[in-house]
């Protein structure tokens, strides 16, 4: 008893000298750019003692190159420094956590955390993935190249300012006329072109390279037979319903290859929509439940159907839709397709497939899934999804 009142008496006194410092390399990043932490714990040690700081990874970010534990054994006061990356899955303010300190002598050890409220914790801003935003290049002069509506063609159509959108195409005149803000978009030379969709495998799962290596390859051999055309195509990778940070439209076929190459790869997966009903099946829910109440059905279930429709319009009314189908509706909605591929393994929740073919076929572009051959034969039966045809690769 004696020895644990000694052991929290020291714990007690090492917080109280403990401060600390963290630094953010950037404090504006983009979502799915890593982006690095310098930390420095400062405190007293007394002789016995072994203190271990471990800084807490931000809620919904992946780990990155460097170390975020630092330990020390030594007497008096010492300074424990580490640094590594994170990596955000999403947008918006990312605020230090703070760490946990383990405290160690030879009979007993503690954990205690600190907590953001007791140093004055950085912050980073993450601004969204860039649905048309800036994209590497090589072999130019510039090492980035800004993609978006040419400015000289004619005037397409104008809508609603989104968020994320070029400032510049705003037309003031309509917006000051109709009290909110509308963008111009352009008509370009590139309107009529196919898109590539790679749906990245969930890196927290197990996945069967060999498969996945040989939808790589599939995707590597379409692209390079329309390019070598000098046909443009667009490219763009999602992992599940997590719009990921790989972009690419245009005729340069080595930069193409290169972004598949180093790019395409299973990535952490935060966010999932089997728990998320399509607004096009709460509608249709709606409906079947309004036709069942106005038959001659017993009071109890009338009430269930009445109840299950309530439930369904409030939703409606409150969650307008998902971000990733904001996000694949702005895309579809910017330019006119030719068509789109989406390549996948299908395994697992295939929810977000089934949210892209109803947006496109809302919008009346041919839409199919490309998978490759199971060695278990697992694929064999499936032709469909949801009603999108499924090839075989």
């Amino acid at each position: 008893m004696g020895l644990s009142i000694l052991f929290l008496f020291h714990v007690d006194k090492i917080l109280k000298t403990v401060s600390g410092s963290w630094k953010f390399e950037k404090t504006l990043i983009r979502q799915s750019r890593s982006n690095a932490i310098a930390c420095i714990i400062s405190l007293v040690i007394p002789a016995g003692y072994r203190v271990q700081y471990t800084d807490t990874l931000p809620p919904m970010c992946s780990p990155g190159p460097g170390r975020n534990t630092a330990m020390s054994e030594a007497e008096g006061r010492q300074e424990l420094s580490l640094s590594y990356q994170f990596v955000p899955h999403y947008h918006g303010t990312i605020k230090h956590q703070g760490g946990v300190i383990t405290i160690q002598n030879r009979f007993f050890i503690s954990s205690v955390p600190i907590t953001a409220g007791r140093v004055d914790a950085p912050s980073v801003q993450v601004q969204p993935w860039p649905l048309f935003g800036q994209v590497e290049k090589s072999g130019t002069s510039r090492d980035l190249e800004f993609i978006g509506p040419v400015k000289g063609y004619s005037i397409r159509q104008f809508r609603e300012y989104l968020p994320g959108d070029d400032i510049r195409y705003v037309d003031w005149k309509i917006s000051a006329k109709r009290g909110r803000l509308y963008i111009r978009e352009y008509a370009t030379p590139a309107d009529d072109l196919p898109m590539i969709i790679v749906d990245l495998p969930d890196a927290g799962q197990d996945t069967d390279m060999e498969t996945f290596s040989r939808m790589v390859s599939s995707i590597s051999g379409y692209v390079e037979s329309r390019l070598a055309k000098k046909e443009p195509l667009r490219l763009i990778a999602i992992s599940g319903p997590n719009m990921n940070d790989l972009f690419y439209e245009g005729y340069d076929m080595t930069h193409c290859l290169a972004l598949i190459r180093e790019k395409i790869h299973p990535v952490p997966r935060t966010f999932h929509l089997f728990r998320f009903m399509m607004r096009s099946d709460m509608r249709r829910e709606i409906s079947r439940a309004d036709l069942t109440i106005s038959r001659d059905i017993p009071d109890n279930a009338g009430h269930f159907h009445a109840r299950v429709r309530d439930i369904r319009k409030q939703h409606m009314e409150k969650v307008k839709t998902t971000r990733f189908a904001h996000a694949m509706n702005k895309i579809l909605v910017s330019r006119h397709f030719q068509e789109i591929i989406l390549y996948s393994l299908c395994d697992g929740d295939v929810s977000h497939i089934r949210e892209i073919a109803s947006l496109a076929n809302r919008q009346n572009i041919p839409f199919r899934v490309r998978t490759p051959k199971r060695s278990d034969n697992s694929m064999q039966g499936i032709f469909s999804l949801a009603g999108e045809p499924v090839e075989v690769i």
